[in-house]
């Protein structure tokens, strides 16, 4: 990319900054990880596990002709519009696109490639309703198993970027997102290997918000890369790597039967899970529940005098105490 994207945020735009999830887009993203792994190599495990799955998936290829384009139609990456819309909401804003949208996609960038996209473009409602369908089935067959797992990172994450907010303010928030995105002089700067855009590559490279809010969303599947929405159309969207992604792949030490019917089977698993220090955001990847629960039990944990809590840097760190080492043997 030869020009950074710029996009600039003052006044009500800085106050409508917020945090969102979507699950849509990690549907998208499969796509992408099974059509060039290599990329996305934490992921591997996942890639081993969701290709022999591919026969239960007809017409992914549908959406392969589209992640393989340099840029990808903005229809199929709607900003959410709460804090985490359901599946099926973003598919139903997918299906009632504008498709003058469509039509606008292709015209500013390479021409429908394939017999689908020509029809895609001559019927953009016929053509939205069936890549919607598609993104439907990923993410039943090869999201929705490992989505507690996904879901406890992408909260845990969340949480973490409020907790910085809290103690550092948003220019700290913005620093830390990803290394090829940076805050200077009021506006967000994104240039580097690891930006992609959604919409069309030709547009200017300052993004206006025009007072709408801009929408940082985490992604576990779109890890290494950032994906920028360059012509909003409602809010500004810019999908980053979330922290801890590759807890969501680890095979879980089932915690032992006396421990569980102890403590209960969560806490437990989580003392198991504390072999060696960890997030609230990696324990909730990898147990498959929300950050909020996690943080529930570990209070609880705590309490027990099982647990300790640390800060090392940015990072708040659990570790398992020298009562929880006894009660483990």
């Amino acid at each position: 990319m030869a020009r950074p994207i710029r996009i600039p945020i003052a006044g009500t735009e800085m106050a409508r900054v917020r945090f969102a999830i979507s699950p849509v887009y990690e549907a998208l993203q499969a796509v992408d990880v099974l059509q060039v792994p290599g990329k996305h190599a934490v992921h591997l495990p996942w890639v081993r596990w969701a290709r022999p799955l591919l026969p239960q998936v007809p017409g992914i290829d549908l959406l392969s002709g589209f992640t393989d384009r340099g840029v990808r139609p903005g229809v199929l990456v709607p900003p959410p519009d709460v804090h985490m819309p359901t599946i099926e909401d973003e598919l139903e804003t997918i299906r009632t696109a504008d498709p003058a949208r469509v039509r606008r996609y292709f015209d500013n960038n390479e021409p429908p490639g394939d017999r689908f996209q020509r029809e895609f473009y001559d019927d953009p409602p016929a053509g939205l309703a069936r890549l919607a369908d598609v993104l439907r089935r990923v993410f039943d067959v090869l999201v929705a198993p490992y989505w507690p797992r996904m879901l406890g990172v992408l909260e845990a994450d969340i949480a973490y970027r409020a907790g910085v907010l809290a103690d550092h303010g948003v220019e700290a928030v913005f620093h830390d997102l990803h290394h090829d995105v940076r805050w200077s002089d009021g506006e967000l700067r994104l240039h580097g290997p690891g930006i992609s855009e959604a919409v069309w590559p030709f547009a200017a490279k300052e993004v206006v918000l025009d007072g709408r809010s801009l929408v940082l969303s985490p992604t576990v599947l779109g890890w290494p890369d950032v994906c920028v929405a360059t012509k909003p159309v409602t809010s500004g969207l810019l999908h980053y790597p979330a922290r801890a992604v590759a807890t969501v792949w680890e095979t879980r030490q089932p915690a032992p039967d006396a421990l569980s019917a102890l403590l209960g089977r969560t806490r437990a698993e989580l003392l198991v899970q504390l072999a060696e220090p960890g997030t609230t955001g990696e324990l909730a990847g990898r147990l498959g529940v929300t950050a909020g629960a996690v943080s529930q039990h570990l209070g609880v944990l705590r309490g027990a005098g099982l647990v300790a809590t640390r800060r090392d840097g940015r990072a708040v760190l659990h570790l398992r105490t020298e009562r929880a080492e006894a009660l483990l043997g």
